[in-house]
């Protein structure tokens, strides 16, 4: 029964065949399919050629029998063209059998030969193979796919005898299914078939670059979705592809480049050295005619693909070098496109201020210096600048832990300051408080960039005194700050008022909320040490001792004589470099009042080493004059009887037996003395003392509280 149901379906499949083909079964003989299907290749040629032979014969058929005879040169027209069509049927029949029969066969060697059947009736058609394209390309195209390496090659080799006789032909219907295929078989593991992929690649890159009819919107999207793969065969073949098209004087690439810039780049993190050098020459072209085409791109996309791969973590260092290098080339070509995403590129080319890589570094370094200086520029408008933006990334790196990065995020501060102070303070609260903590950095570059930023920020009343409570709140807090005060101080008087400055300390640590004795006190030895060294506060030195003669100089003691009380020692320095000897006096001998530490009589050997340099030269000069400042000898005498024996004690004993002598005066010289020194109001002494003693009982209380 079996065997009856198989026979059954072959005389079917045959009967069907019978009527399907009946017509060009007579013409094909197995001599013909043994020949066509053959290994050797002598005997596939024969096979070939003669189907070429029957293809020219079916188109040349005439049934003479069937014709009626012709009478009018009309008829005669019409049966010519009926010919026509029947022998152009007859030969659609004969591609069809050959696919039917051998190209859909299982088996290879029939594949083969269906293959090379099917180029050979291309080379038949010649000028005609237009009719017969839709006929001939599809089945040849599905071997492209086939298992066997073989078959595949035979499916390039036929498309090749195809597309050779087709020409431009073939370009409306099967360009991108040839294309697909081409794509595919790039990377194809057999050899030979690569070969031949090659050739057919070649050939249908003449085809596409001489028709003029070439739809290069059509084709982009087929390279878009492709030019993403990490097959390195086809990046080539790609690769290949764009630098064909980008040669051809009609297509213009540029337009269609954000499309698959991306992908180019992605290409060099290749492991494959050919295709790093490839990918890089391409866009090497790309930015050379963008250079003379840049004024008509639009080159919004271009920049933020750019950006992207700035910040690509995982990409190379040679695709993040590059694409800076772009930015900064576009930055050349013409700032007013590229300034619309200036926060975007700061934020991204800063990430690689501080590369390893000294290439990208250098590259990272060009591009900032190029955007700051477009920035800086007075031709470009505050408008074009979105402060807001640049702040955030300002932020992000005085967040970083390299010093590259916080030193250029202060750079562009004081760069967006200097633009336009107002807008800059409009949201000065995104970065302030890492702006007072960039203080403590362990950097002096970084400090000092960040205090001359301070400064212009404490330009306003407001910001002033918030900037100064601030760095004392800091102060308090941190230590190691505290440790750099002088350094702080001497940098801001020079940016900032000195006097402004110190006023304004005064005033802060005059505040009832400032309940930490000890900070309070260290704070003002600290500042009245950098009063009273600091170069850069010379002009400060000088009015305060003018205080005697000048009402501003006399302010000015007043004011910080208020807050140095928070220190015994500092206070009677402050004293001594006002030339108020009376009150010191009053001073040393209150001393007796407060507890004497071995942190108190540290400071007065401070105190006699500093009396003996340059600063208090004119002090050491008024000792020649005893009667007129016996307050001074007493203030000094003073200090030697609350001095332990110590190099101290030497020192200040022995300057004051250099004026022993002179200190034997009569009675009238020092009546003398006391009129002079006492110039002063004995109110303003009393006062001063008083408000000295009260906060000396005040720190007393405090401390035993404590």
């Amino acid at each position: 029964m079996q065997h009856s149901a198989s026979s059954a379906s072959l005389s079917s499949v045959s009967t069907s065949l019978d009527n399907e083909f009946g017509d060009i079964i007579p013409h094909i003989h197995q001599t013909l399919i043994r020949n066509l299907s053959d290994k050797l290749k002598d005997k596939r040629k024969s096979g070939g050629e003669e189907i070429e032979r029957l293809v020219c014969k079916l188109l040349q058929t005439v049934d003479s029998s069937s014709e009626p005879p012709a009478t009018t040169n009309d008829h005669s027209e019409l049966n010519q063209e009926e010919k026509l069509r029947k022998g152009e049927l007859l030969v659609k029949k004969l591609i069809r059998y050959l696919t039917v029969q051998l190209v859909d066969s299982i088996q290879p060697n029939m594949k083969k030969g269906g293959l090379w059947a099917l180029g050979s009736c291309a080379v038949a058609l010649y000028k005609d193979i237009g009719k017969y394209l839709d006929d001939l390309i599809p089945p040849i195209l599905r071997c492209f796919g086939d298992q066997d390496a073989k078959v595949r090659f035979h499916a390039s080799e036929s498309m090749y005898n195809v597309a050779k006789i087709a020409r431009g032909k073939i370009i409306p219907n099967y360009f991108h299914m040839i294309f697909d295929r081409l794509c595919k078989l790039s990377g194809d593991p057999d050899s030979t078939v690569q070969n031949a992929n090659v050739v057919l690649d070649r050939l249908v890159k003449d085809i596409v670059t001489e028709d003029e009819n070439f739809n290069v919107d059509q084709f982009i999207p087929e390279l878009s979705k492709r030019i993403n793969t990490n097959d390195p065969f086809v990046r080539q073949f790609l690769l290949s592809w764009i630098v064909i098209l980008d040669s051809v004087p009609d297509i213009d690439l540029l337009e269609y480049l954000p499309h698959f810039l991306s992908g180019i780049f992605d290409m060099l993190s290749d492991p494959n050295r050919e295709i790093i050098n490839q990918a890089k020459t391409t866009l090497e072209e790309f930015l050379s005619e963008i250079e003379y085409s840049f004024d008509s791109i639009d080159c919004g996309p271009l920049i933020k693909i750019l950006i992207t791969h700035c910040e690509n973590v995982p990409g190379s260092t040679l695709a993040k070098q590059i694409a800076i290098f772009w930015i900064y080339k576009f930055l050349q070509f013409d700032k007013r496109k590229v300034l619309p995403y200036h926060a975007q590129i700061i934020g991204a080319i800063l990430q690689h201020i501080s590369s390893n890589e000294i290439d990208l570094r250098n590259a990272s370094t060009n591009a900032n210096n190029e955007i700051m200086r477009i920035i800086e520029d007075k031709s470009t408008p505050d408008q074009m600048i979105s402060f807001s933006d640049v702040m955030k990334v300002i932020k992000t790196e005085l967040q970083k832990p390299n010093i590259p990065n916080r030193i250029c995020a202060l750079k562009w501060c004081h760069i967006l300051l200097n633009k336009n102070l107002d807008r800059v303070m409009k949201h000065i609260d995104i970065i302030f408080a890492l702006l007072l903590k960039s203080l403590s950095d362990p950097n002096e570059d970084v400090v000092s960039l960040d205090l001359q930023v301070l400064a212009i920020i404490s330009t306003t009343e407001e910001n002033f005194q918030k900037f100064l409570r601030s760095l004392v709140q800091m102060f308090q807090n941190d230590n190691n700050l505290l440790a750099k005060a002088g350094f702080i101080f001497r940098k801001l008087s020079v940016m900032l008022n000195p006097e402004k400055i110190f006023k304004e300390l005064a005033n802060i640590l005059l505040d009832t909320k400032q309940s930490n004795v000890e900070f309070t006190s260290t704070l003002v030895q600290t500042l009245n040490m950098i009063l009273l060294t600091s170069k850069e506060l010379l002009g400060l030195r000088n009015s305060i001792k003018k205080c005697k003669t000048s009402r501003e100089g006399q302010k000015l003691f007043f004011d910080l004589f208020r807050s140095w009380c928070h220190n015994s020692i500092a206070t009677l320095t402050l004293c001594l470099l006002a030339n108020q000897y009376e009150l010191a006096s009053y001073l040393v001998s209150s001393f007796s009042e407060v507890e004497v530490t071995v942190e108190f009589l540290t400071q007065i050997d401070n105190l006699i080493q500093l009396l003996e340099s340059p600063i208090f030269v004119d002090l050491r000069l008024q000792l020649l004059e005893p009667q007129k400042h016996s307050y001074l000898l007493k203030t000094l005498y003073g200090l030697l009887m609350l001095l332990p024996q110590s190099t101290a004690y030497s020192k200040l004993s022995k300057r004051l037996e250099c004026v022993n002598t002179l200190c034997m005066i009569q009675t009238a010289g020092q009546q003398i003395a006391e009129t002079e020194e006492n110039k002063n109001s004995e109110e303003s002494i009393e006062e001063l003392l008083k408000h000295f003693k009260t906060m000396q009982s005040k720190f007393r209380t405090m401390n035993e509280s404590d």
